[in-house]
């Protein structure tokens, strides 16, 4: 690689990674908040200037849309006015309940009914963690191709894929529970060494001796270094495959985690207030304190 590439190469990385620092920022305040209107507040301000609003009304309005924001920034909810945000405080104070058992569920919380929203959490929690177990493994496998420094070669004639790089060729193995005495190396260093067993070295590594020989020219060959190469700088694009499955299988043990979260605010809720609801958890209740009065008889009416 020329030097202006190298150097072409360094400068962009920083910048790089300050815009997907900054759009992974972004898109994860706007899943946590359910909103993103501060963030849009901002940009326009730095945009076209002016911070606030020259009505008061829009000013009140947009104070409390900055306030419900950030509560459901913080506490991980969604509420959609002041009102619910008020009533969930108080209904949290007077069940002593723990905020934490709910701050983890996100929109699985209904804030307008205070409950857990109806679903099968259990069954649903273990399909997304499969999910990311099933998306973890290839992942993790895409990531060591990438990163490794050497090339996944498969000779014509052979059945086995092998690394390598211009000083050695080893095998390789994604079974974790294989015989380790069976794996193989083959350096430049045994190459160079006489008298050389071709034999005895393709026996080690079931491959043919003529291959063996050809991975020994590989190490000198000024063509077949330059397919290495070439062959290894491809492979680094699978690091961004596995960057995209990483972040799949992310979203789906968090989902997992949620759900699961989910399923155990359910069952708390349950042993804290009962099967019944509460007049301070009815849906368009407005203040928690105090007791409905009694609604009169039709006979008491008439009377």
């Amino acid at each position: 690689m020329e030097v202006e590439t190298l150097k072409l190469v360094a400068d962009i990385s920083p910048w790089l990674s300050l815009v997907l620092l900054t759009v992974f920022t972004v898109i994860w305040f706007r899943l946590r908040a359910g909103t993103s209107y501060g963030l849009l507040n901002r940009l326009y301000a730095i945009v076209l200037g002016g911070k606030e609003f020259h009505d008061n009304a829009v000013t009140e309005f947009w104070n409390e849309r900055k306030d419900i924001e950030r509560f459901n920034a913080l506490f991980n909810t969604r509420a959609k006015s002041l009102q619910e945000v008020n009533l969930f405080i108080k209904w949290i104070e007077k069940n002593d309940l723990d905020l934490r058992k709910l701050t983890k569920l996100n929109d699985l919380f209904d804030m307008e009914k205070r409950e857990v929203k109806k679903g099968s959490y259990g069954p649903a929690s273990a399909f997304f963690f499969i999910i990311g177990l099933i998306l973890f493994v290839p992942s993790a496998y895409l990531v060591e191709i990438g990163m490794t420094n050497a090339a996944l070669i498969k000779f014509n004639n052979e059945s086995q894929w092998m690394w390598l790089s211009h000083n050695a060729a080893y095998s390789t193995t994604y079974n974790p529970f294989r015989d380790r005495a069976k794996d193989w190396r083959l350096t430049a260093e045994t190459c160079s060494q006489k008298p050389f067993d071709t034999e005895s070295l393709a026996a080690q590594a079931k491959l043919k001796p003529g291959n063996i020989t050809n991975i020994c020219e590989s190490f000198t060959n000024a063509r077949d270094i330059q397919r290495i190469d070439e062959i290894i700088n491809n492979q680094r694009s699978f690091v961004w495959l596995a960057l995209g499955l990483l972040l799949l299988c992310l979203y789906a043990l968090n989902a997992a985690l949620r759900l699961n979260a989910a399923r155990q605010a359910e069952a708390y809720l349950k042993k804290k207030l009962g099967d019944t609801t509460a007049p301070d958890q009815a849906v368009h209740s407005v203040d928690t304190d105090n007791e409905h009065e009694p609604v009169p008889e039709p006979s008491d009416l008439t009377r």
